[in-house]
């Protein structure tokens, strides 16, 4: 139970769990965020380790701009599919006897469908064969939002936000790494895209060895958090043939609740921004400051090792000393909103490299705190029974996102080549801080404390 402190008011920051309700994590837990988050780091290696020499295959076959964005498009479009069904699906209890639970054995679908992209892309010899090769990852590879439903599920239900967001931080941090590691070791170790699809079949061999060793979650661990906006789901401990076939229809009640929506729109808004800065920032990057090869491995193994700091040690020693409150988390999502916004408007305007990579450290850092704070706060909104739909429809949302932003930017650089996607971005992400001004504490906040004192009631 929770009860309020007596100084005056009845905010959610200001309540905390008793001593005696707050139940220790179990030690299967604890294994369970390191081989998750293990296997995690391992699958981004190999998908990222070759992704120099599938651009060059790419190249070399006449895949040209408009090849490549169709292909970006594609891929987010079955992401959308993909997410969306096996997060609904891997709520499921049809396989909890069998394969170590439904999550599980998802996981090791995403490592096998990440194994056969790499065995095809590697044999393509045409740009149709590029275009297979990428869908079954596309579809099937979800292991970051499943792994994200599973911690959940791991947690406590009296853990604070700096504690969920410790877990969900650093399974960010260790693709942060992942994502830095994998294109250097492809450039600089792997001569040839046979010897870089060997590495990273090693990689895919070793998660999986990992995710078998993943602990089953405890029956006590699925129960309701205590939490109004966390819908019960109904008993699917029954399997029949339609019922079985339901459980893949995204039909996900928390995602409907007004803390989900919330939390889909900020979002939303964010991908959109990111994806219409994109459709400019890598014509900058390529003509005024004459980008080759070598400084793109720069550049996004900058972007990676600064994405695995800002969510594994940045955001959650920034939640631990200014987020410990629902107002603490509101201000910070207030600053990181003016910072992605006006830093890349600054980034756009420099000349200056030097300039171009401390904003982008204040970028990363900023989305990464964002990431940590929205995914923190998810755990706490549904049933553990549909956190991986809810996870998947989140996923789903972004990857619509990532079809739109594209198409979108591209239509307002013929209204104007700079000025038309700047402000879309600057109005998103203004739009972002509307929304925590307005709705963050009432509608997160709120949901907690309504929470809190059905409890005490």
């Amino acid at each position: 139970m929770c009860k309020p402190i007596d100084v005056g008011t009845t905010k959610a920051d200001e309540l905390i769990p008793n001593p005696e309700d707050i139940k220790p994590r179990p030690k299967e837990s604890n294994s369970g965020f390191v081989y998750g988050t293990i296997s995690m780091a391992l699958v981004v290696t190999a998908g990222s380790v070759v992704m120099g020499h599938f651009q060059s295959k790419r190249d070399a076959m006449g895949c040209d701009t408009m090849c490549v964005g169709s292909m970006t498009s594609a891929r987010s479009t079955l992401t959308l599919v993909g997410s969306t069904i096996i997060g609904k699906s891997s709520d499921s209890k049809a396989l909890d006897d069998k394969l170590g639970g439904t999550r599980r054995a998802f996981l090791i679908l995403g490592v096998l469908a990440t194994a056969l992209e790499l065995v095809v892309a590697a044999r393509a010899d045409s740009v149709r064969a590029l275009w297979v090769s990428m869908i079954p990852s596309a579809l099937f590879q979800q292991n970051f939002n499943v792994l994200k439903a599973l911690f959940g599920e791991w947690h406590n239900p009296s853990a604070t936000a700096a504690e969920r967001a410790g877990e969900v931080g650093k399974l960010g941090m260790a693709v942060g790494l992942a994502f830095m590691a994998g294109p250097l070791l492809g450039s600089v170790l792997f001569k040839t895209y046979t010897q870089a699809v060997v590495f990273a079949s090693v990689c895919l061999i070793v998660a999986l060895l990992f995710i078998i060793r993943l602990p089953k979650p405890m029956k006590g661990d699925k129960q309701h958090s205590g939490n109004p906006n966390a819908i019960v789901a109904e008993d699917q401990s029954v399997t029949t043939p339609s019922s079985f076939i339901n459980r893949f229809v995204p039909d996900v009640p928390a995602a409907r609740t007004p803390p989900a929506i919330f939390i889909m729109i900020s979002r939303t808004c964010m991908a959109l921004s990111f994806h219409i800065f994109n459709t400019i920032w890598q014509v900058v990057l390529r003509e005024r400051f004459k980008f080759g090869p070598q400084d793109y491995g720069r550049y996004y193994a900058y972007i990676g090792f600064g994405f695995a700091v800002s969510q594994g040690y940045v955001a959650h020693m920034l939640l631990r000393n200014f987020g410990m409150t629902e107002s603490g988390r509101s201000r910070l999502l207030l600053v990181c909103s003016c910072i992605l916004g006006g830093g890349r408007l600054l980034a756009y305007q420099t000349d200056n490299i030097a300039v171009v990579y401390f904003l982008q450290g204040l970028i990363i850092t900023s989305l990464g705190v964002v990431n940590t704070i929205f995914t923190a706060d998810t755990s706490k909104i549904a049933n553990p029974d549909q956190l991986g739909g809810l996870f998947g429809v989140l996923g789903s949302v972004e990857s619509l996102a990532g079809i739109i932003g594209p198409i979108l930017g591209g239509s307002l650089a013929r209204i104007h080549p700079v000025r038309g996607p700047l402000m879309a971005v600057v109005l998103l992400y203004g739009t972002v801080f509307t929304l925590v001004i307005w709705g963050y504490e009432r509608i997160i906040g709120r949901a907690k404390i309504d929470s809190v004192h059905r409890k005490n009631d």
